[in-house]
């Protein structure tokens, strides 16, 4: 329920349906048809689906209710306004009006248009609700030209964006995304997606990776290049039990700018690691014939190949668009958030040592590039104070917060495998006793010889 409207997936022939109903139970037709006749790929749905709640979000919350059929132009800036105070309210835009009014413009704004543009092009509903006439001789309530766009001959007859969509914020660059690091609860949000929303060796892969990005800093490009064999139980054994070292020293296969600089992993993401190649990885490789396998860490569940910088940016996008955060915020503000985080956790070591901040933070700022490659001169400085700092009871601390972190997303995807493996045994008990039965009908019925 979402201030009046409900939306309700019914599954038919093997594809998801959505269905919206009023607050008095009567189906909304328009939006359902929508929905349904919108060709387009999932992606793309969902963000139509989410406008459309938004939309009957807003025309329920005056004080008198507005039909849908009573949109114009005055109402769609009401309705923008409206969107952009839902969307900078939201904890994850931290108040950047500029990228808040992009996302209002690409997620609602526009898909509403198309709405309407497509409630006009079935002449049941309303005659005049959405169109754009040069001559005066009609009057629209929405004033648009993406009619006009559809019968362009040429690309220089083709409408521009301000007057298809006129309502749309103008005074927002879209070129200056800043990226940004992120939240814990982002992390968090985007850990229960993948844990719900995927399965098997591909929610496992994707949950890792996000997982080593945001506990080592790095980048995608190297995390597509990681080997199992440097995980191997006997590098393992040797650094942390015979050195006695606090971490294991990777080197990515792939760099930016072909950087050699080894990437830290902590004891407890080395752990999760090999938990992934025991448990995940070597059922995947001998469930499928992979080919001519070298030993890569992730791997594309459908084409067997390495999965590539490309690919993991690509999907985490995906993902972080469905989830509803600002463009151009991916899966690399998991490598901002580390390098947030590691600055932090060192001041507060500096601090507890009774070090010079503001000094330790210069030499830090070097560092916290992650693998960006810091003047010689700084090296020994910030080895010593780091082996001073991993004493101190803030830095434990900060480890065993990413411990327990991890511990929690763990625990999580072994609770969705439960219910996942309740349910095949359920469906497959569900159709042993549809085949006893119709067993035993034939043989009630003689059928059976």
């Amino acid at each position: 329920m979402s201030n009046g409207i409900t939306e309700t997936k019914v599954r038919y022939d093997r594809r998801d349906h959505y269905v919206y109903q009023d607050i008095s139970g009567e189906v909304l037709w328009a939006p359902t048809d929508f929905i349904i006749e919108l060709d387009r790929d999932p992606k793309t749905k969902r963000t139509y689906r989410k406008a459309i709640r938004r939309l009957f979000k807003f025309l329920n919350s005056g004080k008198h209710k507005l039909s849908w059929l009573e949109m114009n132009d005055s109402r769609m800036r009401e309705f923008r306004a409206f969107c952009l105070n839902e969307t900078t309210a939201d904890s994850r835009y931290r108040g950047n009006e500029n990228v808040a009014k992009q996302t209002v413009n690409s997620d609602f704004l526009m898909p509403i248009y198309n709405f309407y543009h497509w409630v006009q092009k079935q002449g049941t509903y309303h005659p005049n609700i959405l169109g754009f006439d040069p001559a005066n001789r009609f009057s629209y309530q929405i004033t648009s030209s993406l009619l006009l766009k559809e019968i362009a001959v040429s690309r220089n007859e083709k409408p521009n964006n301000n007057s298809l969509y006129p309502e749309l914020f103008r005074d927002c660059d879209t070129r200056s995304r800043n990226r940004k690091d992120a939240s814990e609860y982002e992390l968090e949000e985007l850990n229960n997606y993948i844990v719900n929303e995927y399965q098997g060796y591909e929610r496992a892969s994707l949950l890792l990776i996000a997982q080593i990005m945001n506990e080592t800093g790095s980048r995608p490009i190297s995390v597509s290049s990681y080997r199992r064999l440097q995980f191997s139980k006997e590098i393992i054994e040797r650094e942390f039990f015979l050195n006695k070292q606090d971490s294991l020293s990777i080197v990515p296969k792939l760099a930016k700018q072909g950087n050699t600089m080894p990437v830290s992993f902590r004891f407890s993401t080395v752990l999760a690691v090999r938990n992934f190649i025991e448990n995940d990885l070597e059922e995947f490789l001998t469930n499928n014939d992979t080919g001519n396998y070298d030993g890569h860490l992730f791997i594309d569940s459908s084409s067997f190949k390495p999965l590539t910088a490309e690919n993991i940016s690509k999907i985490f996008s995906e993902i972080t668009t469905e989830l509803g955060w600002p463009k151009g915020k991916s899966i690399y503000s998991l490598r901002h958030k580390f390098a947030g985080d590691s600055l932090d956790k060192h001041l507060d070591a500096a601090k507890e040592l009774g070090l010079n901040v503001n000094e330790t933070a210069t030499a830090l700022q070097m560092e916290r590039e992650m693998t960006h490659r810091s003047s010689g001169s700084l090296e020994d400085y910030i080895s010593s104070r780091k082996r001073m700092m991993q004493e101190t009871d803030s830095f434990k601390k900060s480890l065993k917060i990413n411990e327990l972190e991890s511990d929690k997303t763990r625990l999580e995807l072994e609770r969705q495998k439960a219910i996942e493996n309740a349910e095949q045994k359920d469906a497959e008990n569900q159709a042993l006793l549809l085949e006893i039965q119709k067993l035993q009908s034939q043989l009630k019925d003689g059928d059976i010889n």
